[in-house]
């Protein structure tokens, strides 16, 4: 029997995975794929998908309710941490203080992040080749983020000046021997 095309198309984008499983149920239903789509399209309309989704999920019985009266009181009697102490900003200087680097003894802990503390790189000697993004943050105590951003605007060539960390010039993107993706690499200027 011909069908009736007096209606419009519609067009649809799915990924690959779900076309193939709109396949495969068609084949296994034996319709044609704009068939059983129309079918379910029919049924999302008429409410019948609906009606099938809440006739499947359980109902909330007794032991459900006694479970969540349990949990609430247990929940209940869990002791509360104490509010935190409210701090007071110490008193800000009017000139700026610039922080000094302190030996440590046995036992004392460096602050983590502290490396932006150092004054300059923390090699002197320049690196033998290009290095990555990642090694260059190392070297330097700065921001990867940072170079990256300002990487992904530049072109290959040219030389970002930091005040702590010096001139490095860009020399585009490589992929390292251990594999993974192309990184950022950089050399001294």
């Amino acid at each position: 029997m011909a069908r009736d095309r007096k209606g419009a198309q519609l067009s649809l984008e799915v990924e690959p995975q779900l076309l193939e499983r709109l396949r495969a149920r068609a084949a296994a239903d034996g319709r044609p794929l704009a068939a059983l789509v129309r079918r379910w399209l029919e049924a999302g309309l008429s409410g019948a998908l609906e009606q099938q989704a809440t006739a499947a999920a359980p109902a909330a019985g007794p032991e459900l309710l006694a479970r969540v009266e349990a949990l609430e009181a247990a929940v209940s009697d869990l002791p509360r941490p104490a509010s935190p102490e409210r701090v007071s900003a110490a008193p800000r200087a009017a000139q700026p203080v610039t922080p000094k680097r302190v030996a440590l003894g046995p036992g004392q802990l460096e602050i983590i992040g502290a490396a932006h503390l150092q004054a300059g790189p923390s090699s002197p000697d320049p690196p033998p080749g290009p290095i990555t993004t990642a090694e260059l943050a190392e070297r330097t105590g700065s921001n990867r983020g940072a170079w990256n951003n300002w990487a992904s605007k530049a072109t290959p060539g040219d030389v970002r000046h930091h005040p702590q960390a010096g001139s490095w010039r860009l020399i585009g993107k490589a992929a390292l021997d251990a594999g993974g993706p192309a990184r950022w690499m950089w050399e001294q200027a």
